[in-house]
């Protein structure tokens, strides 16, 4: 029984015809929080949520409900995630089995590492080729993935799961504000690119409606992606990779300058990592490797940041404080832009990386009250040796899912197979995609990340599982392209070093650095005698704000708490 419902949820489980709520369940303080004894789902909409837990109470373990999450935000997020993208996800079993799938897209057999600069010089004035348009897309990878995950690990069959996630897009939902801002968005790259409007028409037509701006609460139906659905849920995978979706994307592609093939997507494999393993204090991470840049980026920063007593320096000396978390997460970035890539096709030395030996040595670089040249941050040589949605799930047996998947930014590419509504990724813009420019979200990538066929864009998605006793303690990821790592890292610090309940550190103002751009953003207001400080220690602190979208669940005895980013709308759901 949920033990606490709103009336916003309270109308989304009453929607999909989950459960009656009892008349005395005390309201939720904030609505974004929820409280339950044994299971719990956080997703960033309130109907993936309540698919997920309908999904716990008829039986389902948390793959069970992990699958019917990610098809339920195919629906409802549809600007952030869906069946045209791809993802991550990290399991931890009850008996302490690990699980961690990359279905990351995929570059497809054609790519080179110099398309887009062709691509560029054959039109220079339209819209830039990596990021908007069907050759900016990569192989999707997103349904494989859920699909064997579920026949591998899950208790119910794909028929079942996928219903609730069809009956949204059948029977349609009522938008939120993040959706309809979203869609302003993506209006004003439209407008700017005007021929997008008959390139990438169907984004234009089934969610901008032309022009006609949404309205909170008026309800998007999508015929064509629920009789996708239909057909995945009556034939199985193979309807998508090997039936009429394949042949129709593989026709669209060729229409309109893409290169993706049904043999592409024939040729999808999901790829079975082994976790990166750190330790922060007395709390052991499990994390996502390569071609995920999370990991790595989270377990270095927060490997220099033990060298420091923090809980400390936050109390006292918060200038200090802040200081040493932006200096060690330029140090993380600038290591992420000189050395991650695909393992598959890239030496990529993660034991280095991750070791807490190297961590000293950047902690001996960091100055207490100056910051250095941006040569100076991670290491220029090594040893030998070598728009994105999150979610995360617990069952009442204990085992755990986090998942984070995504097609890259807003509407990816604007691209879609209309005749499905399948709008495909831009995860092409993941790769450097122009030697030696930054993507999309400013990041700067050696060539380690160059275009390749066949090969998996860097990412920084994050899903992590955090240990406390060798029992699962918190469930955490984020959306929001590179301010995915900050931000999960800002909820964590706050958890983790005992400062912040969970509420108070999902709302608590982030920080933000990558290395280059050189600046620090905070996500929202931060006191000015903070402000100054940073500048007199030589930190240039941004006008500009913003934040990735952090989903999480923390386990304590007695009950699990789950907490969605009040910046999105998720409403998580526990029972």
């Amino acid at each position: 029984m949920l033990a606490s419902v709103t009336g916003n949820r309270r109308s989304v489980l009453a929607l999909l015809g989950l459960l009656i709520v009892p008349p005395n369940v005390p309201a939720a303080s904030p609505e974004w929080m929820a409280s339950g004894r044994e299971a719990m789902v956080a997703a960033d909409s309130p109907y993936a949520s309540a698919a997920g837990l309908e999904v716990l109470k008829a039986g389902g373990n948390a793959m069970d409900a992990a699958t019917a999450v990610s098809f339920a935000l195919a629906v409802t997020r549809p600007e952030s995630t869906g069946l045209g993208g791809g993802g991550f996800l990290l399991a931890r079993f009850a008996d302490g089995r690990v699980v961690v799938a990359d279905f990351r897209e995929m570059a497809p057999a054609a790519s080179t590492a110099d398309m887009f600069v062709r691509a560029t010089a054959r039109d220079p004035q339209g819209p830039p080729p990596s990021q908007y348009g069907h050759l900016a897309a990569a192989v999707p990878g997103l349904l494989r993935g859920r699909a064997e995950l579920l026949a591998r690990h899950g208790t119910m069959p794909l028929s079942r799961i996928l219903q609730p996630a069809i009956g949204l897009a059948r029977d349609g939902f009522a938008v939120d504000q993040t959706y309809v801002d979203d869609t302003r968005s993506a209006a004003r790259i439209y407008e700017k690119y005007p021929v997008l409007k008959e390139t990438c028409g169907f984004v234009y037509r089934r969610h901008l409606r032309e022009g006609r701006p949404w309205t909170v609460g008026e309800r998007l139906h999508q015929p064509e992606l629920a009789r996708l659905l239909e057909g995945i849920a009556e034939q199985g995978p193979d309807f998508f990779y090997n039936g009429p979706p394949a042949e129709a994307l593989e026709k669209t592609m060729a229409a309109r300058g893409g290169v993706i093939t049904a043999a592409d997507l024939r040729g999808y494999e999901v790829r079975y990592r082994e976790p990166l393993r750190s330790t922060y204090r007395e709390y052991e991470l499990l994390l996502m490797p390569p071609p995920s840049s999370g990991g790595i980026a989270i377990a270095e920063t927060l490997n220099i940041l033990e060298t420091v007593d923090l809980p400390h320096l936050w109390r006292a000396e918060p200038i200090v404080a802040h200081h040493y978390l932006a200096e060690a997460l330029k140090h993380a970035f600038a290591d992420r832009a000189r050395w991650l890539g695909d393992a598959d096709f890239a030496a990529v030395p993660t034991a280095h990386l991750l070791s807490k030996a190297y961590a000293r040595t950047l902690v001996a670089r960091i100055q207490a009250d100056a910051v250095g040249q941006a040569e100076a941050y991670g290491a220029a040589q090594i040893p030998d040796d070598a728009g994105t949605s999150h979610f995360c799930v617990i069952d009442r047996w204990g085992n755990c899912v986090v998942s984070t998947e995504t097609i890259n930014t807003r509407f990816g590419s604007l691209a879609a197979v209309d005749e499905w509504g399948l709008i495909l990724n831009n995860e092409m813009d993941d790769f450097a995609a122009v030697p030696g420019e930054a993507n999309i979200f400013g990041l700067r990538q050696s060539a380690r990340n160059e275009v390749a066929a066949r090969k998996r864009p860097l990412s920084s998605m994050s899903p992590t599982i955090v240990l406390r006793g060798g029992r699962p303690y918190l469930l955490i990821g984020g959306s929001g392209g590179p301010k995915i790592i900050t931000s999960v890292l800002s909820v964590m610090i706050g958890v983790l070093d005992g400062r912040k309940p969970l509420e108070e550190a999902m709302t608590a103002p982030r920080l933000h650095h990558q290395w280059m751009p050189d600046e620090i953003q905070f996500s929202s207001a931060v006191s000015e005698e903070i402000v100054i400080g940073l500048k007199k220690f030589g930190h240039t602190v941004s006008d500009r704000s913003g934040t990735g979208i952090v989903q999480a669940i923390i386990v304590r005895d007695g009950g699990v708490t789950g907490a969605c980013d009040p910046r999105k709308g998720g409403i998580p759901a526990g029972d």
